[in-house]
C-alpha cells in the first residue's frame, strides 16, 4: 500500500543546523524522506535569506515559512502550475499575508514619537552592531538584516511599563509585538496559521488526501501546532544523546511513521463498520 503523504510543518529555529555536517552524510536520510514520502516545510521568525541557507545545510527544498507567518515561499512550478495571487521573487512564489517591511518600520517609528519612547530596531543598526547584540557571524547578521516583514527592536532603556503602553499603541496601529530577546519583534501578522492554512491546501490540490504534522522545539516556537493534525513530540536531547541533525530528522521520520500507521488503522476501521 502506498504511503499516505504527510507535510510536516517544522520550527527551525532551535534545530543544530548540520555545519559540522556534510549534506552527504545526510543522502539516506533524505532519501528515506523522499521514499516515505514526508515533505518537511521549516516554519521560522527568521528572514527568507536566513532559511535560504538552512535549506542548503540539509538539503531540503520545499516550501517554507518566514518571519513568523508573513509569508510562504514555494519554489517555482513546485505544485506545477503558477500560484494565483502570489508575487514572483528570486526563483519562488511568495505568498504574503503581512505588511511591506518598510510600512511596519514607518509605523514603529510613529507611534514611538507619540509616545516619546525611544527604540533602536534593526533598519537603524549596522551588521557589525547586529552581529555584537544578537551573537551572530557577521554573515549571518547580514542575511538577518534583510528583513522583508518584521522589525526587531529594543527599547533605548529598559522599561518595563514603557513597554507594555507601546505594546498596546503598536497593537491600536494594526501591529503585533512578539516578545523576545534581546529583541522583541513587532509585525503585521499574529501568527502562521494562514501560511499553514494555504500551504495545507496547495498540497490536497496536488496529491489528494495528506497528513499534516507538527514539530516545535524550544522556548521560541512558532506556535504551529494548533493548526495541523498532528503534534509530533520535541526532541529530547541529553548529555548522552546530544543535539545533530540527523538525530533530529531520524526522530521526525519515526514520529511520522507511527502517527501514519494509527491514522491508516483508524481509517481502515471507520470504513469495515
Amino acid at each position: 500500500m502506498r504511503k499516505l503523504p504527510v507535510v510536516a510543518f517544522v520550527d527551525i529555529d532551535a534545530v543544530p543546523v548540520p555545519a559540522s555536517e556534510p549534506r552527504e552524510s545526510l543522502s539516506d536520510i533524505l532519501e528515506t524522506l523522499a521514499r516515505d514520502r514526508i515533505m518537511i516545510v521549516f516554519c521560522s521568525q527568521r528572514t527568507r535569506a536566513q532559511l535560504e541557507g538552512t535549506r542548503q545545510a540539509f538539503g531540503i527544498f520545499h516550501p517554507f515559512i518566514c518571519e513568523g507567518g508573513a509569508a510562504a515561499f514555494v519554489p517555482e512550478r513546485y505544485f506545477g502550475s503558477d500560484i494565483e495571487n502570489a508575487r514572483r521573487v528570486g526563483g519562488y512564489h511568495a505568498i504574503e499575508f503581512a505588511s511591506s517591511y518598510e510600512s511596519v518600520v514607518d509605523r514603529l517609528r510613529r507611534v514611538t514619537e507619540r509616545l516619546q519612547i525611544g527604540v533602536l530596531g534593526f533598519s537603524d543598526m549596522s551588521v557589525e552592531q547586529v552581529a555584537r547584540e544578537c551573537d551572530l557571524s557577521l554573515l549571518d547578521a547580514r542575511l538577518a538584516k534583510l528583513r522583508e516583514y518584521a522589525e526587531p527592536f529594543r527599547l533605548h532603556s529598559a522599561n518595563p511599563m514603557a513597554e507594555r503602553r507601546l505594546s498596546r499603541a503598536l497593537e491600536s496601529a494594526g501591529l503585533t509585538c512578539r516578545a523576545g530577546l534581546p529583541f522583541n519583534c513587532v509585525g503585521s501578522i499574529q501568527d502562521p496559521r494562514s501560511a499553514i492554512d494555504v500551504l495545507t491546501t496547495l498540497y490536497r490540490l496536488a496529491f489528494g488526501s495528506v497528513i499534516t504534522v507538527a514539530c516545535e522545539e524550544g522556548a521560541g516556537a512558532t506556535d504551529i501546532v494548533p493548526y495541523v493534525d498532528i503534534p509530533l513530540q520535541p526532541m529530547a536531547w541529553t548529555a548522552d544523546r546530544p543535539a545533530t541533525a540527523r538525530g533530529w530528522l531520524e526522530a521526525i521520520i519515526q514520529q511520522v511513521d507511527f502517527c501514519r500507521d494509527v491514522r491508516t488503522v483508524v481509517r481502515s476501521a471507520r470504513r469495515a463498520r
